[in-house]
């Protein structure tokens, strides 16, 4: 898959594309269907998305990138808000020559879609949040622990709630060894830029569609898509079995089925 590295706002940021691959300053082809921007979880990176771009390629212009500070994208730090994060974000698709696009965003990624629809909604035609919320919600001492890791006084551990109880090792064992590729700083960073979002109060005023995706193994996620759906003016959900939270990785050909069906919906 192409890879290529954008500078926005002094960020060396690291994109995935599908087709022909391009000179450094130049843009990729994005000329294909939809422009699809996908945005990763608070611990893992474009790559998880890897499955997901290969499918939505032959009819539309998907990208992946890594969010400031992880994976492969520059910065020692994490953007310390979501609105932040959603600016980058757009930024990033300015630099591509994207005036608008469909957002898919996994976790705090989906907060960050969410974000940038209310900041530009003629730059947002579509949502698709997976495992998200319109509100974060850390336990502190989850928060506490994630601390602790970053100085050295407790170990990252593997989140098995993330996978149903279906989920092969084997991806499991990818998944965990792509959230080792950021900074247990940046993690932390992310928790609380999470908790400090809330924009329940704000859904009313997102008017394009929406696709609501939980994993059907995980009873929190599909509450938690069943807020969103019914706030947000016009959106459905659908559920990807054998999936937990991470449904970026583990979805597979339903999750692009759904996807696929999502962008054949929207208006022309």
């Amino acid at each position: 898959m192409p890879e290529k590295y954008v500078q926005v706002d002094g960020i060396a940021t690291f994109v995935r594309h599908v087709g022909a691959t391009t000179l450094p300053e130049q843009p990729p082809d994005l000329s294909r269907g939809e422009t699809v921007v996908c945005m990763h979880c608070s611990t893992g990176n474009s790559a998880l998305f890897g499955e997901l771009l290969d499918r939505l390629g032959a009819a539309h212009s998907p990208i992946a990138f890594d969010r400031p500070g992880h994976a492969r994208s520059g910065s020692l730090d994490a953007l310390d808000s979501v609105a932040r994060a959603a600016a980058h974000a757009l930024a990033l698709q300015t630099k591509l020559g994207v005036r608008r696009s469909v957002l898919i965003g996994e976790g705090l990624g989906g907060m960050i879609a969410l974000e940038a629809a209310l900041a530009a909604p003629e730059r947002v035609r579509g949502l698709v949040l997976l495992s998200s919320a319109a509100r974060g919600e850390l336990p502190d001492a989850q928060v506490e622990q994630l601390r602790l890791v970053t100085e050295g006084k407790a170990r990252r551990e593997f989140d098995r709630a993330l996978y149903s109880a279906s989920a092969s090792p084997d991806l499991m064992r990818r998944g965990f060894m792509e959230d080792l590729k950021t900074d247990p700083r940046v993690v932390h960073q992310n928790a609380l830029a999470l908790r400090g979002f809330d924009r329940e109060r704000d859904l009313a005023r997102v008017q394009c569609p929406a696709l609501i995706v939980a994993g059907a193994d995980d009873a929190e996620s599909r509450a938690a898509a069943q807020r969103l759906a019914s706030a947000l003016p016009s959106a459905r959900t659908v559920e990807i079995p054998k999936c937990a939270r991470r449904v970026s990785l583990i979805g597979g050909e339903a999750l692009a089925d759904a996807v696929l069906g999502f962008l054949a919906e929207l208006p022309r």
